[in-house]
Order: structure tokens, then sequence, then C-alpha cells
């Protein structure tokens, strides 16, 4: 496969979703583990979002041409 650029993957981020809160857990460290599972959520959506992104632009020079072949 001569010219295809292989696309790199980056890993995603780690998220843990409590299933309960304990009796005996601390409410500021649950709140911590909150906010990071929060923020690995948004970071992997972030990095969905950038390879949706990409995968629109190739298809799109891939669509431009093939529309430009057929014309000729």
């Amino acid at each position: 496969m001569t010219g295809v650029k292989k696309m790199d993957m980056r890993s995603l981020y780690y998220v843990m979703l409590p299933s309960e809160r304990l009796e005996n857990e601390d409410a500021q460290r649950r709140d911590e583990d909150i906010k990071a599972n929060e923020n690995c959520l948004n970071q992997n959506f972030s990095l969905l979002a950038e390879k949706i992104y990409e995968f629109e632009a190739r298809l799109a020079a891939l669509e431009a041409a093939l529309s430009s072949s057929a014309g000729q």
C-alpha cells in the first residue's frame, strides 16, 4: 500500500466511574476522583473529535481527487 499514510492513534485516558458512595468514604477525596474522571472524559472526547476531523479532511481530499480525476 504505497502512498497510504499510517494513522497514529493516541491512547485514551482511563476512566473509572464510581458505583456508589461508601459510608466511610472521604467526601473531598470522592469529589477529587469525580473531577479527575471528568477531566479524563473531556480529554477522551477531545481526542476523538480531533480524529473525526482528520477523517473528514482525508475523506474530503479523496472525494476531491476522485471528482477531479473523473472530470478529466
